[in-house]
């Protein structure tokens, strides 16, 4: 009996996964395929535009900025220059780096104008997601290609840093010195795998094996939320993934989630853009 009583009062370890709360749908977009939330005050939505061909060099790519209180507030950034079909992007500073086809493209968030481009040479490239390494370099994804770049800022030299492939390579973020990669699918059409880089042996390894048609990650409370767009691709769900114990489990379900693609979260708002219905759908994380 006392034995018993002792096990009751011992500390049960219990997996606390993240919920979600729906809390609006906008319907106002195309395609969006990107979101990145800089403040309260100024969220940004590349969508790439008319048609659902994201790789198309149709100069119908569109920037849109709003506020989180209103995301149909549909106001264009890129009123002075033109986009192809904007995906991956990230701020630093009064900067936005927007991978867009076959080039970055830098632009001014204050101004509105274009500040630089740096275009690969290899033209068929599909850049993907953009994320920060340090001050003069970014890190970028290439679907197709299945491997990740390093794009100095200063001198524009762009470097292959893959040693091993990351299959259809998508989504990115960084915890620490390791920068994770969701793949959408690999080459022949399997289900596609979460990866780590490590930054300092420039090495990469699979974390989880074939998990889904992965696209957008972020971390949030210590553990990755990755978007999958479903065996049917539209049917999605968001997975959450313990860098621990690399345990895997989906916290969300949804018919509305069509082809979750790179959402973002700030604070406890979690935006996803679905790139095939053209829906932005908000939801509070508990």
């Amino acid at each position: 009996m006392f034995r018993c009583l002792l096990l009751l009062l011992l500390p049960v370890s219990i997996y606390a996964q993240t919920k979600f709360e729906f809390v609006s749908r906008s319907k106002a977009f195309k395609h969006p395929e990107n979101i990145c939330i800089v403040s309260n005050d100024k969220v940004l939505i590349a969508d790439i535009g008319k048609t659902f061909e994201s790789t198309k060099r149709d100069s119908d790519g569109v920037v849109y900025q709003c506020t989180l209180a209103n995301i149909n507030a549909k106001n264009k950034l890129n009123k002075t220059f033109k986009l192809n079909a904007p995906k991956g992007m990230m701020v630093s500073g009064n900067t936005l780096y927007i991978a867009d086809v076959d080039r970055i493209v830098m632009a001014n968030i204050e101004t509105g104008l274009k500040t630089d481009v740096i275009a690969f040479e290899d033209t068929t490239v599909a850049l993907n997601d953009v994320f920060m390494l340090d001050d003069n370099t970014l890190l970028v994804s290439v679907t197709n290609k299945h491997e990740l770049y390093a794009v100095t800022l200063f001198s524009k030299e762009i470097i292959n840093l893959s040693n091993n492939s990351v299959e259809g390579a998508n989504g990115l973020c960084r915890n620490d010195k390791k920068i994770y990669a969701c793949g959408f699918s690999s080459k022949d059409k399997k289900k596609g795998s979460i990866y780590e880089y490590d930054v300092e042996t420039n090495k990469v390894s699979t974390l989880i094996k074939e998990l889904g048609h992965l696209d957008g990650m972020k971390l949030y409370n210590n553990k990755l939320l990755v978007s999958d767009w479903g065996a049917d691709y539209n049917h999605g769900k968001i997975w959450e993934i313990d860098l621990e114990t690399k345990k895997t489990i989906i916290v969300f379900e949804d018919e509305m989630l069509k082809s979750p693609s790179g959402f973002d979260v700030f604070g406890d708002t979690f935006i996803v853009p679905c790139l095939d219905s053209g829906d932005i759908l908000v939801f509070k994380l508990k």
